[in-house]
């Protein structure tokens, strides 16, 4: 797992959701998608060859964070798509909203896996 691109992938949702809040991106987000955990680079790895680290207990936090991170975004999304741009956009910013907290923490258990383990 290149944990450096995962770090990158999930940073970028946070760009995207905000582009989607101003209206600025043609790129439309896929909301069931979104919320499935299994779906993006990281999950796939998370559910498939990454289950040889399943014995590392910050495997398992980083399986319940990924997926909260997933059904938050999709949750942001959905705001958004419902035309609560101003509430969704305080929540990507606010470091207190559910979003940030996860965002963060799966940040930090890749930065963690990255260093214990190495991108490969």
């Amino acid at each position: 797992m290149n944990f450096s691109s995962a770090i990158q992938a999930h940073s970028n949702w946070k760009l995207r959701l905000y582009a989607a809040c101003h209206g600025s991106s043609n790129d439309a987000i896929d909301m069931h998608t979104l919320a499935q955990d299994n779906a993006c680079e990281l999950g796939k790895w998370l559910y498939g060859t990454g289950q040889k680290y399943a014995s590392e207990a910050q495997f398992g936090e980083l399986k319940t964070a990924h997926a909260a991170f997933h059904r938050s975004a999709a949750s942001i999304a959905k705001m958004i798509e419902g035309g609560k741009r101003t509430e969704a956009e305080a929540l990507l910013s606010s470091p207190e909203s559910e979003y940030c907290k996860l965002s963060v923490s799966v940040v930090g258990f890749l930065m963690g896996f990255k260093a214990r383990h190495g991108d490969t």
